[in-house]
């Protein structure tokens, strides 16, 4: 069967290196290729297994921290193509991060956005009502939105999203490192804070998946199985579970936009 090959630009943009580096570590042997410059040919199951592997190792540039204003904002002008009438406002996202600004957090590759999640810490009848489709996100009060040091939470998972780069592969590997992210998150603040249960809604297979592997149970299936309502309850025996899943992250679906979207 023949090779398939990359070229110089499609291997340099999928390694995230510039040129100079890149040719220095083709020179050191650190990448594989065919031939020699202007023609040289790069072996796409090595470089594709070269950008894994780095990404695992969680190279420098690669963060997890609070989403800012500004990012929040930009996130809104990316998904304006995919809005429909259930989308929640800017204005009520700031209402909600004035309540509390710590409710989402981003993923990085050194200043560029590759993917979120937020958790909203509510009540447990406004939790319940999102779920059983009661209510929508957008309909969601600001005063609902509750600091993490209040007693007695219920915690609401609206989205664990990945920005699309066109390289499936590569959003594989971003999805993977945004949930082991996310959890590692989750259980911080279940150590942390008076959590009771956890909540979320699946409204793609992708999503679905994710939450079946965390160990949220079914509530409710609407729309023929469209739409699921999950809870998590935040017991010993689930923070365990999370954790060994964490261990094991590439074992999880991930990578496809709206991994976790309603």
């Amino acid at each position: 069967m023949e090779q398939e090959y990359y070229n110089a630009k499609e291997a340099m943009e999928i390694l995230k290196k510039p040129s100079g580096s890149f040719y220095r570590d083709v020179r050191e042997g650190k990448i594989p290729s065919v031939g020699k410059r202007p023609n040289m040919r790069f072996p796409k199951e090595a470089i594709d297994a070269l950008a894994e592997v780095e990404l695992e190792d969680e190279e420098p540039g690669l963060n997890f921290s609070v989403s800012t204003i500004a990012e929040s904002w930009a996130k809104k002008e990316l998904n304006r193509p995919y809005e429909t009438e259930d989308t929640v406002p800017f204005k009520t996202v700031l209402e909600w991060r004035k309540r509390n600004n710590d409710i989402t957090m981003n993923a990085r590759r050194g200043k560029k956005v590759i993917g979120w999640t937020t958790f909203l810490p509510l009540d447990e009848e406004i939790a319940m009502d999102l779920v059983y489709s009661r209510i929508r996100e957008k309909d969601i009060p600001p005063q609902a939105v509750k600091r993490w040091s209040q007693p007695q939470l219920s915690v609401y998972i609206p989205v664990i999203e990945v920005v699309p780069s066109g390289n499936i592969k590569q959003d594989k590997i971003i999805g993977a490192y945004l949930l082991t992210r996310t959890i590692k998150w989750a259980i911080t603040l279940m150590i942390q804070y008076d959590i009771k249960n956890w909540y979320a809604v699946g409204t793609t297979p992708e999503g679905q998946a994710i939450l079946d592997a965390l160990g949220f149970t079914l509530l409710i299936s609407q729309d023929e199985g469209k739409r699921k309502g999950y809870i998590l309850e935040n017991t010993a025996e689930h923070v365990k579970l999370i954790t060994r899943l964490v261990e094991k992250q590439k074992a999880l679906p991930g990578g496809k936009r709206n991994e976790q979207q309603q």
